[in-house]
């Protein structure tokens, strides 16, 4: 009888573990959490751990909590793939994603990342000396300031960004089931071959 108990005990606990650490956390993803996108971008994939259900999806808003439309989202095995209508304006966004795993269990995270397109970097700290009229020491002094402000404000965007970036992880509550119920089993057992080896002797 202890010897049986000696073995179902170890194999609870390892399907019970194996549960636990086969929720689909997210692996990686395009743009990446917390980076600043300096290309146009077409598309955005999330890609997890393991394989997810269909009914998985993720929707794209703006700093502003503004959803931003996509032609199409797909569930290609364990990535979810959406595609970009429209090209995406400076500023920062963020993916928030709903996914159910293989084991059924569901979950969902927020990836941040920010956008700053070179060419309107240029546009904002161009000069315009096509005039006739020699600009002032005041205007120059003016636009100088303005285009500090502007990468002031794109620094503190990025930084906000990449503190909201967290790592999905396993919860206390993906932990305390499967434990509880070992320990239940367990007890069960012990008392079972207690009365047993007694009422035997």
């Amino acid at each position: 009888m202890l010897k049986k108990i000696s073995f179902i005990i170890p194999t609870l606990f390892f399907l019970l573990g194996t549960n636990v650490f086969a929720h689909s956390h997210l692996k990686d993803s395009n743009p990446k959490s917390g980076e600043v996108v300096t290309e146009a971008l077409e598309n955005i994939t999330l890609s997890y751990e393991t394989k997810v259900e269909s009914t998985s999806t993720f929707t794209l808003t703006d700093q502003n909590g503004t959803n931003i439309p996509l032609s199409q989202v797909s569930v290609n095995n364990s990535q979810l793939v959406g595609m970009l209508k429209d090209g995406l304006a400076d500023g920062g966004y963020t993916i928030h994603w709903k996914i159910i795993g293989a084991d059924g269990h569901p979950l969902e995270g927020d990836v941040p990342f920010s956008v700053q397109m070179p060419e309107n970097q240029a546009a904002e700290g161009t000069v315009t000396v096509a005039s006739n009229t020699p600009s002032t020491s005041k205007d120059t002094t003016r636009e100088t300031e303005n285009v500090k402000a502007a990468d002031k404000n794109q620094a503190q965007t990025a930084a906000v960004l990449t503190q909201k970036a967290e790592p999905e992880e396993a919860t206390f509550k993906d932990y305390m089931i499967p434990v509880a119920a070992g320990l239940l089993i367990v007890i069960g057992a012990g008392s079972y071959w207690l009365f047993y080896r007694r009422k035997h002797v």
